[in-house]
């Protein structure tokens, strides 16, 4: 790679590059609730080619993940931390560009307007989805997911009332969620980092037994799967990686370090300011 390019032109330049997916190619948390939700494309992911067994045989694809921020009086944000956090949904699914391959056909759902030639073009805009529940085979977890029975029901904002038969568009207010990129081709070491998620997911466990059905595990999966990607070690960034796993890690030590050292500066502080007013008061 050679130069600085910014988000929207390294975009640019998978969409004139990669492979058009306009045109066919050959052959832990409360999860969402189901039913049709507001919802903005706000994250693309390519993470490299890994190892999954389908009707008994193993085979490597490459995968990618799309995240949607959702809204709307089903999905509204829900307090962590003291914060308000919007609620998100992600799809994965096998990097294919064929007319039977789901992705390819999610592609052209999304872009129902034509006008774009790679998903990521696509960040920042507006849908209406539809999010389907499943249940694990046990029966204890809940999923949400964007892809039912039948594909998945991805739309444009504007629908006709049943009623009058007119048209008029779903307002979706705009995303609280930074718009997220990473081109497995394009990718440079500012996208690497703006992926790096902190913190971990607590345990789950049942409320009536009091056992672990969900173990706590990272929120850096972005990063984490890229890395175990079969052909991460061949990527441009991996030596980069390897030496400075990411920079968000250094800010976040260098943040509590600054914390630690003003704390202590304090607490050398507070000794002299308590002698000096005993001093005053005599």
């Amino acid at each position: 790679m050679t130069g600085k390019l910014s988000f929207w032109d390294l975009i640019a330049q998978a969409a004139k590059r990669s492979p058009h997916i306009s045109k066919v190619q050959g052959g832990g948390h409360e999860v969402p609730a189901d039913g049709i939700a507001r919802a903005r494309f706000v994250g693309y992911y390519e993470v490299g080619k890994h190892e999954e067994e389908f009707q008994g045989q193993k085979k490597v694809r490459d995968k990618v993940g799309l995240v949607f921020e959702l809204s709307g009086p089903n999905h509204p944000p829900r307090d962590a931390n003291g914060e308000k956090e919007p609620q998100r949904i992600a799809a994965w699914e096998n990097l294919v560009l064929n007319e039977k391959a789901h992705f390819y056909k999610l592609f052209r759902q999304m872009n129902y307007s034509g006008k774009a030639k790679h998903m990521a073009e696509l960040l920042g805009e507006p849908y209406l989805v539809e999010i389907f529940h499943s249940k694990s085979k046990d029966g204890k977890r809940t999923y949400a997911n964007l892809r039912g029975p039948n594909g998945y029901n991805v739309k444009g904002t504007t629908v006709q009332d049943p009623v009058s038969g007119k048209q008029f568009d779903v307002p979706v207010p705009p995303s609280s969620t930074d718009l997220k990129v990473f081109l497995w081709e394009f990718a440079d070491r500012e996208a690497w980092d703006s992926i790096y998620i902190p913190g971990e997911y607590p345990e789950q466990k049942d409320a009536r037994t009091g056992e672990v059905i969900v173990p706590a595990k990272s929120k850096n999966v972005l990063q984490e799967k890229i890395m175990a990607a079969k052909n991460w070690p061949e990527h441009h960034l991996y030596e980069d990686v390897k030496a400075r796993p990411s920079v968000a890690v250094y800010r976040e030590s260098a943040a509590r370090a600054t914390t630690q050292e003003q704390q202590g500066e304090t607490d050398r502080e507070l000794p002299a300011a308590q002698t000096a007013r005993r001093k005053a008061m005599r």
